[in-house]
This record gives structure tokens, C-alpha cells and sequence, in this order.
């Protein structure tokens, strides 16, 4: 596992991550907008991002797979076009940023945690934000729950930094065996993965065990207090956090 670890910087494993960058709703900083990112780079913690692919091959900066809990309209994000995205504001003056946008924007000035949501074939998503991610000279790693995404990275970008999610997909409607398979990672050997991000509600637990005995970082997702963090830490190299100073379990670790 030496050369997964060298492969993994130390923003990584050290600075508490902002998750959808430095978001909060009360001050009318949106998750995943310019302003999030902005304020992640001023308060020196690194940002976790969301992107999916667009009608027009355009890679968007979006979480959900729909708009309908963002933005007053409704239906899948990926039928519209990056014009068609520019006219659906979010509940602020922000609008949904390409990731080329926010590429721009954060410029170097910290690091990004690009997570691919893709639910489909692997393929135009990964090979558009590759080409965008290529002329890019800031710091920056990939992660996503879809094994095959990690092993697209793993073929065709192998000095990137790439991380395989798992939890128990309590929110989403997938069948049993493929709950347990991507709970329990079975998919790592084929997808080699430099780090692991898991869902902190079930730790500890027996995949994130053997992750480590295999020397795989661990990132804990999400933690949304103090004691959250604290009892991710316990099991993890690092948390991805919201909604609260993470100032407080850095000057902790």
C-alpha cells in the first residue's frame, strides 16, 4: 500500500474538510455555491464538492440529482444545459456554478474533494471532469461511491488521488445485495482505492477495520457537531464537517 499512500496528501488526512464547501443556509451561503468555496478558502479548510454531468456534457457543481430542494424548479438537474442552469437561481443571489466556475474561482488557494455522483455507466461524467481537472494546477482529490468510477481514475489518471465511499445506503433505493456489496466494498480489490470515505453513523465497523489493516486512510462523512467529529476520529484519519467550527477538533488532533 506504499504507493496508495503516497499518492494521498496531507490536507487530506490533517484539516477538517468542508463539506459542500462553508456552507450556511442562515447567513445565505448556499451548499456547493461560489460563496461556499470562498469562505472554505478564507477560513483555510479544504472543500468537498459535489459534480454531475449536464445535457449539454457540461459538468455541474450539484448534490442532489434533482433541483427540486435548491432551487424553485423541479425534475433531474441532468436534462438541462449550462445556459439552462445559469437562469435557476438558488434561494440567494447565487447561482449553480459549473465546475469550470468554481475551478476558476478557487484558483489553488485550497484544496478540493471532487466527489463524482453518478448513478449510470461510467464514461462522459468522469472523462469531461478529467479534461477540466487536467489544466488545473490546485490541489485536488476524487472520491465517489461507484466502484467504477474510482477504477476509471485508477486507469486513466492514475497519479490522482481517488477514495471509494461506502455507508448503508439508507436513502437510496437499491436492492439488498448491493446495499451489503457496496457497504462491505467488495469492489476494492478491482478498484484499488488510495483512501476511504465512510459514513460515521456506522462506525466503528468490520469494512472500515479491514481498510485500515490494509493502510487505507479513512475520511468519516459527515460530521455536523463536535461530538460527532470526536467520535469519528476516533476511527478516522480525518472528518468531512458542517455546521459548526471545525476549529475546535483541529486544535484538537
Amino acid at each position: 500500500m506504499m504507493g496508495a499512500m503516497s499518492r494521498v496528501p496531507q490536507w487530506l488526512l490533517h484539516i477538517p474538510i468542508a463539506h459542500r464547501g462553508l456552507h450556511d443556509a442562515s447567513r445565505g451561503v448556499i451548499e456547493n455555491s461560489l460563496a461556499a468555496f470562498r469562505a472554505a478558502a478564507r477560513a483555510g479548510y479544504p472543500a468537498e464538492l459535489d459534480v454531475r454531468l449536464l445535457a449539454d456534457g457540461e459538468v455541474v457543481v450539484f448534490h442532489d440529482q434533482n433541483l427540486d430542494r435548491l432551487t424553485n424548479e423541479s425534475g433531474p438537474i441532468a436534462s438541462h444545459t449550462a445556459r439552462e442552469v445559469e437562469t435557476i437561481l438558488l434561494s440567494t443571489d447565487e447561482r449553480i456554478p459549473l465546475l469550470r466556475d468554481v475551478l476558476d474561482l478557487v484558483n489553488g488557494s485550497t484544496p478540493l474533494l471532487i466527489e463524482i455522483k453518478n448513478e449510470g455507466e461510467v464514461g462522459e461524467l468522469e472523462e469531461n471532469t478529467a479534461a477540466l481537472l487536467a489544466g488545473y494546477r490546485g490541489a485536488y482529490a476524487v472520491q465517489s461511491f461507484h466502484p467504477g468510477t474510482v477504477k476509471y481514475w485508477r486507469t486513466h489518471a492514475a497519479d490522482t488521488p481517488r477514495g471509494l465511499l461506502a455507508g448503508d445506503f439508507r436513502d437510496e433505493q437499491v436492492d439488498d445485495r448491493t446495499r451489503q456489496r457496496l457497504r462491505n466494498m467488495e469492489d476494492i480489490e478491482e478498484c484499488v482505492p488510495d483512501f476511504i470515505g465512510y459514513d460515521i453513523r456506522l462506525l466503528p465497523c468490520d469494512p472500515v477495520t479491514r481498510a485500515v489493516a490494509r493502510g487505507l486512510p479513512v475520511l468519516g462523512w459527515t460530521a455536523r457537531t463536535v461530538s460527532d467529529a470526536q467520535h469519528a476520529l476516533a476511527h478516522c484519519d480525518n472528518v468531512i464537517f458542517e455546521g459548526f467550527d471545525a476549529n475546535v477538533i483541529r486544535t484538537q488532533k
